[in-house]
C-alpha cells in the first residue's frame, strides 16, 4: 500500500530545483538547447516577471524541424496559459488534479508569483510507493504495444508518426535484429543541434535496454533511474520484445492506486469528521492502521488511547486500559532501576528507546522494541507521552538462532569446530598456572561412508544425531563435545583425577556408540575409533593436542577400529598414512587420474539450467571413483592443492568452452576455490592464462568460496575478491549458514550468489528452526540483490518449500546427480528439460 502519511505534504516542499525559464522572443532552437543541456523536461516562458506559457518535450513533437521553424520565437509554439496550483496544495489534491487534467506539468504559485514547476514524477516519487512497486510485476500492468519503425525510415516521418499517435517514444528496428529507441528527449536534442534529417536509425539510442516481464515494477523503475532513461523494453517468457514500458506508465499505475485510496479517505473524512482537515484524517488513519502498537498517555502517565495494533499485540482492548497505568503490562523482568533510568532519559532528552520485556493479557511474555516520546503543548509543558512499540520476540529468537549456528553444528546441536577450539584454548589458559591435566579425544565413526552410500544421507544424518546424543549423555556439564564435520567428533575432558578415568570414559563411549541405532525400522551399527591426547604431556598448544589426538585415532583404526588409543611419542601412523595418500595424489596428478563430474543448478521459476558446478573426482586404479572428502583435506594441508586447483579450473573452463562451441547453453560454470590456492602470488595470472587459452568469457565463470574464507578480514583476500569482480568473474559463497562470521559483513562482500548449505534441508522431519533460517537467508539474499541457491535438494517437498519462500535456484539429487561431461552434454543437447514439474 502507498504510504498515506505523505498525503498532506504541501507541494511547495517538492520543488527541489530552480525553475528553467526563457523570454518570449527566445528561439525554439535556443530553448531546445537549454532543455537538453539542463536535462529538464520543460521551460517556462516569462514576461515582465509573469509566467505566460510553457514548452515541454511533448511540444517538440509538433515541430517539423525546418530552419525557419526553429528560428521562431518560443511564444508562437508554447502551450498557454500555464496551468498552476497554489503552493499550499496538498500532495493528495495535486495527484487528483494530475489525474483529471491529463497533463504532466503544473506551475506552483505563491502570492501570485510562480516559484517552480511540479511534475507528475515529483508527485508520485514522493508517495513512498516502493513497497507497492516491489510487489507488482511488470506483466501485471498494461504495457503499451510496440510501435516499430525500420531504421531506414526518414527521421521526419518517424517524428510525424509519434506526433500523430501521441507517442513519447517509438522503437527502431535494425536489420541485425537489434532494437533502438527514439524518444521525445531525442527529438529535443536533434532540434537543439538542428539535426532533424537522415534516417531514424541514425539518431535512435541503441541498443534498447530490456527487462523480463516477470521483474517487478520497482526493478524497472530502479533500472531506469540508475541508467537515466525513461523507457525500457519488456521481454516475454520466450525472450522476445513484447512491449515498451515508460516511467509514465509506472507513474500512471501508481496514480490509479493513489487516487482510489485518496477518494476512500475523503469519503471517510466527510462521513466521520465533516469539516475536519484532511491532514488530521490522515493522521487518524495512520494511527489506526499502523502495524506498530501505539499508546498515548496524559502527563501523569494515565492511558488515554491505544490503536488496534496495541490490542492485537497485547490482548488488551481500549476499554481495558483507558485511565490505567502502563504498568499493567509489566513483566517483572526489569528492575526498579531500569524504570528510573527510563524516566530520567525522558526528562533529560524528551525520548527513550530500547528493548523491554512485557506481558500480554494472556500472561505470555514478549519482547518489544519501544520508543517513548514526550509531547509538549504550546507553552512548552509536557502534555502527553506517546509510546510506539513492535513485537520483536521472533526476530530475537532468529538472531539468537543465527548466533547459535555460528558456534554450533546445525545437524546435531553440538559445539562446532570454532567453539571447540575456543574452549580448548581457554582450558590451556586455565590449566597453565597449576599444570593441571585435561584430555582431548578425537572420535571418528568407522566406515560411516558406507552408511551414507548404501542407506542415503537422511539415514546417515539420523545416525549422527543419535551418536551426538549418546556422546552428550556420557559427559559431565563441564566437558565439551563437538562435531568437527562429517563423522568426526572431538571431546574436551577437564578436571579428572586419574588418567585411568579417561580410559574408562573412552570404553564407555565405545560401548554406547556401538549399540544398535534404529532408523526407519532398520538397525544400523557403527563403531567409533577414539584417539586421546593429554595436556601437558602430549602438547601445550591447541593445534598440537588436536593433531596428536588425531594421530592416536588413526592408531586406533590401525588396531582394527572400535578401539581407543592414547597418543604415544613414537606414534606416526596417521602422519605416515597422510604421506602415503599425498604420494598417491602426486602420482594421480601426473598420470591424469583426476576427472570432473558436473551437477546442474536450476532456476526454480523457469526450470532452466542456469549454472553447472564442477566437482572433482579421483579415478583410483584400485579403488575406483574416490570423492574429494577422502583426499582433499590432505591436498589442502600440502602445496599440492595449488596445482590440483589449477587443473580443476583449467578443465572446467575447457569443458565450458566446448559446450559453448557446441551451441549448448548452461549459464555459468562454477568452480570451488580453496583458501590456499587463492592466496598464491600466481593465482590471478593463472586465471588470466586459463581464460585466455580456453577462450572462455570471464562472465561465464563463477568461483565458489567457503563462507569462512569470504569473510576473511585479511587485506589480500578482500583485494582479490574485488579484482575478480572487476574482471567480471562471478563470486558465490558456498555452504552459507555454516560459517561463523558476522552477517553484517555480507553486504560489503563483492559476491553475487549465496549457496545455502544442504544441512538446513537435510533433516527428514523438516525442523522449523532450520526452515526459518532458510527463509531468513533467502530474504536477506533478495534484499541484497543476490542470487540464492539451495544445495542438496532431494525430495519434492523440499522443492515446494523452496519455491514457496522465493529461493531463486537449486541443485541436488532430486533435480540431477553429478555426472560426467559426456552424459551432461547429451542432457543439454536435448534442451535440458527440467526433471521437476514447473508451477
Amino acid at each position: 500500500m502507498i504510504h498515506t502519511s505523505s498525503y498532506a505534504i504541501p507541494i511547495s516542499r517538492l520543488i527541489t530545483r530552480p525553475m528553467l525559464t526563457c523570454a518570449p522572443r527566445t528561439t525554439v532552437r535556443e530553448v531546445a538547447q537549454r532543455i537538453f543541456a539542463e536535462r529538464c523536461s520543460y521551460v517556462v516562458v516569462m514576461e515582465d516577471g509573469a509566467a505566460i506559457g510553457i514548452w515541454t518535450e511533448q511540444d517538440a513533437l509538433a515541430l517539423s524541424g525546418d530552419a525557419e521553424e526553429l528560428a521562431r520565437p518560443i511564444s508562437v509554439v508554447m502551450s498557454a496559459p500555464l496551468l498552476t496550483l497554489d503552493a499550499s496544495t496538498s500532495l493528495g489534491e495535486a495527484a487528483v488534479r494530475f489525474k483529471q487534467s491529463g497533463i504532466r506539468h503544473f506551475g506552483v504559485v505563491r502570492d501570485g508569483a510562480c516559484i517552480g514547476v511540479l511534475t507528475q514524477t515529483d508527485v508520485v516519487v514522493n508517495q513512498g510507493a516502493e513497497f507497492f512497486l516491489r510487489l507488482k510485476p511488470i506483466e501485471a500492468i498494461h504495457v503499451r504495444p510496440l510501435v516499430v519503425v525500420p531504421a531506414h525510415r526518414p527521421l521526419r516521418n518517424a517524428i510525424a508518426l509519434m506526433r500523430a499517435r501521441r507517442l513519447d517514444a517509438i522503437v527502431v528496428e535494425y536489420g541485425c535484429g537489434e532494437h533502438g529507441i527514439l524518444t521525445e528527449r531525442d527529438v529535443v536534442r536533434l532540434i537543439a543541434n538542428a539535426a532533424l534529417s537522415g534516417a531514424a536509425g541514425d539518431h535512435a539510442s541503441r541498443p534498447l535496454q530490456t527487462l523480463p516481464a516477470t521483474h517487478s515494477l520497482y526493478a524497472a523503475q530502479h533500472h531506469m533511474v540508475r541508467q537515466h532513461i525513461r523507457h525500457i523494453g519488456v521481454r516475454d517468457a520466450s525472450g522476445l520484445l513484447a512491449g515498451l514500458l515508460s516511467f509514465a506508465d509506472i507513474l500512471q499505475n501508481i496514480e490509479g492506486e493513489y487516487v482510489s485510496e485518496l477518494q476512500g479517505a475523503l469519503r471517510e473524512r466527510d462521513e466521520a469528521l465533516g469539516r475536519a482537515r484532511f491532514s488530521l484524517r490522515m493522521a487518524e488513519r495512520v494511527f489506526e492502521s499502523a502495524l506498530e502498537g501505539i499508546m498515548v498517555t496524559d502527563r501523569n502517565a494515565k492511558i488515554e488511547r491505544v490503536n488496534q495494533a496495541f490490542t492485537r499485540l497485547t490482548g488488551y482492548t481500549e476499554e481495558d486500559v483507558v485511565g490505567r497505568d502502563p504498568s499493567l503490562l509489566n513483566s517483572g523482568h526489569q528492575s526498579a532501576a531500569f524504570y528510573e533510568n527510563l524516566w530520567h532519559a525522558l526528562e533529560a532528552h524528551g525520548h527513550w528507546q530500547g528493548e523491554i520485556w512485557n506481558r500480554r493479557k494472556s500472561g505470555e511474555l514478549y519482547l518489544e522494541y519501544l520508543t517513548i516520546t514526550s509531547i509538549r503543548d504550546d507553552e512548552g509543558d509536557i502534555s502527553h507521552y506517546a509510546g510506539i512499540f513492535s513485537d520483536i520476540t521472533q526476530r530475537r529468537q532468529t538472531e539468537e538462532r543465527l548466533r547459535y549456528l555460528a558456534t554450533h553444528d546445525v545437524l546435531t546441536g553440538l559445539a562446532n569446530r570454532v567453539l571447540f577450539e575456543e574452549r580448548l584454548e581457554r582450558a590451556i589458559i586455565h590449566a597453565q598456572p597449576s599444570e593441571r591435566k585435561f584430555a582431548v579425544m578425537y572420535l571418528d565413526l568407522d566406515r560411516f561412508k558406507l552408511v551414507n552410500d548404501t542407506l542415503g544421507h537422511n539415514t546417515g544424518d539420523a545416525v549422527l544425531k543419535v551418536v551426538a546424543t549418546r556422546l552428550r549423555e556420557r559427559l559431565r556439564a563441564s566437558d565439551t563435545v563437538a562435531r568437527l564435520g562429517g563423522d568426526e567428533f572431538a571431546l574436551l575432558l577437564e578436571d579428572f583425577n586419574d588418567i585411568r578415568d579417561v580410559g574408562r570414559l573412552a570404553r564407555s563411549i565405545l560401548d554406547s556408540v556401538g549399540d544398535a541405532i534404529h532408523v526407519d525400522g532398520r538397525e544400523v551399527f557403527t563403531t567409533p575409533s577414539i584417539g586421546i591426547s593429554i595436556y601437558p604431556d602430549d602438547g601445550t598448544e591447541a593445534a598440537q593436542l588436536m593433531m596428536r589426538a588425531d594421530q592416536a585415532m588413526y592408531g586406533a583404526k590401525h588396531r582394527g577400529r572400535n578401539a581407543f588409543q592414547f597418543f604415544e611419542s613414537g606414534m606416526t601412523s596417521s602422519a605416515m598414512a597422510q604421506l602415503e595418500i599425498l604420494g598417491e595424489l602426486h602420482r594421480a596428478l601426473e598420470q591424469d587420474e583426476f576427472c570432473l563430474f558436473y551437477q546442474p543448478q536450476y532456476d526454480l521459476a523457469t526450470g532452466c539450467i542456469v549454472g553447472i558446478e564442477a566437482l572433482l573426482r579421483w579415478r583410483h586404479p584400485q579403488r575406483g571413483i574416490v570423492s574429494p572428502g577422502e583426499f582433499i583435506s590432505v591436498a589442502e594441508q600440502s602445496s599440492l592443492i595449488v596445482p590440483l586447483g589449477r587443473w580443476v579450473l583449467r578443465e572446467a573452463c575447457r569443458q565450458a568452452r566446448a559446450w559453448l562451441d557446441a551451441g549448448l547453453e548452461f549459464g555459468r560454470i562454477a568452480v570451488n576455490l580453496s583458501a590456499r590456492q587463492c592466496v598464491t602470488d600466481t593465482f590471478l595470472s593463472d586465471l588470466s592464462t586459463i581464460l585466455s587459452e580456453t577462450a572462455l568469457p570471464a562472465e561465464r565463470l563463477q568461483l565458489e568460496l567457503l563462507e569462512s574464507m569470504a569473510m576473511n578480514t585479511r587485506d589480500e583476500i578482500g583485494s582479490l575478491l574485488r579484482e575478480l569482480v572487476a574482471r567480471k568473474v562471478g563470486l558465490a559463497i558456498d555452504d552459507f549458514g555454516t560459517g561463523y562470521s558476522s552477517l553484517a559483513y555480507l553486504r560489503d562482500l563483492p559476491v553475487d550468489t549465496l549457496k545455502i548449505d544442504r544441512s538446513f534441508l537435510a533433516s527428514s522431519d523438516a525442523h522449523r528452526s532450520d526452515r526459518a533460517i532458510i527463509r531468513a537467508a533467502v530474504a536477506m539474499g533478495r534484499a541484497l540483490g543476490l542470487n540464492v541457491v539451495m544445495e542438496g535438494v532431494e525430495t519434492p517437498e523440499q522443492l515446494d518449500f523452496l519455491r514457496q519462500v522465493g529461493c531463486h535456484q537449486a541443485q541436488g539429487y532430486l533435480l540431477a546427480r553429478p555426472q560426467p561431461a559426456e552424459l551432461l552434454s547429451a542432457y543439454l543437447a536435448r534442451g535440458y528439460p527440467a526433471s521437476f514439474a514447473l508451477p
